[in-house]
């Protein structure tokens, strides 16, 4: 009796939309006709498509850098304020900041700072030679990929509030059983908190891959996946084939892709991580 309100909004939400979309994704399907089926038309045209195949990448290189620098600074930070050092309350709040502001306007925070005439890009390039040539790092498809990296890659209060939350369960008493027994600092860290840790650090490296599947907002406000497909990931190429080439049932092919590369991360990162083996 208690499931079954959860289980129809599931059901309403989720898996109604779910299921339509997955049958779409098989058939021919605008705004001015009704679905149409034709069979892996739409699988077999992402195959032959370049920008699709750049988008994957992009989205999968975005993953694996969120997943691995992203959620280690996360927990590297998460570490040293468990210690406790001096100023760790007023470090904690404003590293917590990034956070709290809506990503669209952290994407139009760094667009503005890295504008070749606005930010701080401008003053840079006249140390090097009033005459050097303007250089706009969205604008560039050399740099626009990393200059679009670096607007979240550090920015972990997430999974740092995660992993604190979990180091506040761990005994005192196995910590001091550890400092008695002559563990240095980083030992403790290595050989006992991070083996500890494992379950929550698996569960963020997941939000994390989930997060980078499914970023859209700050791409769209600052590259909109230009210049060219060098910035383009799976939501916004979606987004793009939905709304601006009009063929829903190419994009909801895209979105199947994008359900299922997100599904087999988080089974391939859970047995990585081993979640939910008590004996692992």
């Amino acid at each position: 009796m208690f499931v079954t309100p959860c289980l129809l909004m599931f059901i309403v939400f989720i898996g109604i939309p779910l299921v339509n979309v997955t049958w779409t994704s098989f058939a021919d399907y605008t705004t001015f006709s009704p679905p149409i089926l034709s069979g892996l038309g739409n699988y077999r045209e992402l195959l032959h498509d370049r920008s699709f195949w750049q988008a994957f990448q992009n989205t999968l290189l975005w993953v694996l850098m969120q997943c691995t620098v992203g959620v280690s600074v996360g927990c590297i930070v998460a570490l040293l304020l468990f210690r406790k050092p001096f100023g760790w309350k007023f470090f904690r709040a404003v590293y917590m900041i990034p956070s709290i502001i809506p990503t669209v306007a952290t994407g139009i925070m760094f667009y503005l700072l890295l504008n070749p005439e606005l930010g701080i890009i401008k003053p840079l390039q006249y140390l090097a030679g009033p005459h050097s040539p303007a250089i706009n790092p969205f604008g560039n498809s050399s740099y626009a990929f990393w200059a679009l990296t670096l607007t979240w890659l550090f920015y972990s209060a997430v999974s740092t509030i995660i992993i604190m939350a979990e180091l506040g369960t761990i005994s005192d008493a196995l910590l001091e059983a550890a400092k008695i027994d002559g563990a240095t600092r980083f030992q403790i860290d290595l050989h006992i908190l991070l083996p500890l840790l494992r379950n929550i650090l698996g569960t963020c490296v997941i939000l994390a891959a989930v997060g980078m599947i499914t970023q859209f907002d700050t791409i769209y406000v600052t590259t909109r996946g230009g210049p060219g497909s060098s910035t383009l990931n799976l939501s916004v190429f979606l987004y793009n084939t939905a709304t601006l080439d009009n063929n829903y049932g190419l994009a909801n092919a895209i979105s199947v892709v994008q359900i299922l590369v997100g599904l087999i991360l988080v089974l391939l990162i859970g047995r990585a991580f081993k979640l939910g083996d008590s004996h692992g």
